[in-house]
This record gives structure tokens, C-alpha cells and sequence, in this order.
């Protein structure tokens, strides 16, 4: 039985990398467990037939809470792209570039990010900044006295 199991979960597997979606990685995740439980307890269908539907709600709620936070983490890397020219307030000095201690935290949009300077001058807190483009998710800013709200 557990060869069934298996070929099942590596069928959704396959077809999950075709197009992601939860309900196959679910499916996938599913049988490739109940495929071990199945060897594990060969003459015990009690075991697979209770690991079923338990690993198949367990995994759903995982993978469904990491796709989740996975599409808001990209969703958030992309409205990054709308802080250009904005300004922010630093909470954190940010000091030379080139320093240990050269990232600092700016606040925009009540959210802390980190940043540094671009001209590689200490920034103070309380400083209003102007994000000039982004690494990653570090802000790259310079020091203004007229800003984008």
C-alpha cells in the first residue's frame, strides 16, 4: 500500500511544480507521509487511514500560513519601489557607510526600515531623509530639508 501512497505524493509533486497551489503540495506532503506511515505499519490500516486526513489538515494549515507570508513578503519587496523620492524620519543614526555600524532605521508609513547614507555622512535621528533607491530591503538616503510626503 505504501507504494501507492508514494506514487500519489510524487505525482502532486510533479504537478505542483507545473503551477504551485496548496491544494497539490497539500496532496503531495499528504502521501508522501501516509506513503512512511503505510511502510512503517504495513498491516495496521488504522494508521493510515487516522494519518490521512491529520496530516492532510496539518500540512494544509502550514503551507497555506507560508505561501501566505511568502506572497506578503514579495508584495512588500514590490511596494518598495514606491518609497523612491519619499521622505522618512531616521529612528536610528545611520552612520558612515563604510562603518560596523554604518545601517540606521528610518520610519515611513509607521514601518521601520534600514538605511544608509549615500554620501557616507552620519545621519542623526530625528533627521528627515529622502530615499533615494533601494538594495534588497535596505533604503538608501540622503539628507533633505524639502520631501515627497
Amino acid at each position: 500500500m505504501y507504494v501507492i501512497w508514494a506514487i500519489l505524493g510524487i505525482v502532486f509533486l510533479y504537478l505542483d511544480f507545473k503551477k504551485t497551489s496548496t491544494i497539490k503540495l497539500t496532496l503531495a506532503a499528504t502521501f508522501l507521509f501516509c506513503s512512511i506511515i503505510a511502510f512503517k505499519f504495513e498491516q495496521n490500516y488504522l494508521y493510515q487511514a487516522f494519518s490521512l486526513p491529520s496530516f492532510g489538515m496539518l500540512f494544509y494549515f502550514l503551507i497555506k500560513s507560508t505561501l501566505r507570508k511568502e506572497q506578503k513578503d514579495a508584495q512588500k519587496e514590490k511596494d518598495l519601489d514606491d518609497f523612491i523620492g519619499k521622505s522618512a524620519v531616521v529612528k536610528k543614526d545611520i552612520g558612515k557607510t563604510l562603518s560596523i555600524d554604518g545601517l540606521g532605521y528610518i520610519e515611513y508609513n509607521n514601518q521601520l526600515w534600514s538605511a544608509k547614507s549615500i554620501n557616507d555622512k552620519l545621519i542623526k535621528a530625528g533627521n528627515r531623509v529622502e530615499i533615494v533607491s533601494k538594495e534588497n530591503k535596505i533604503m538608501n538616503v540622503k539628507v533633505i530639508e524639502n520631501a515627497k510626503e
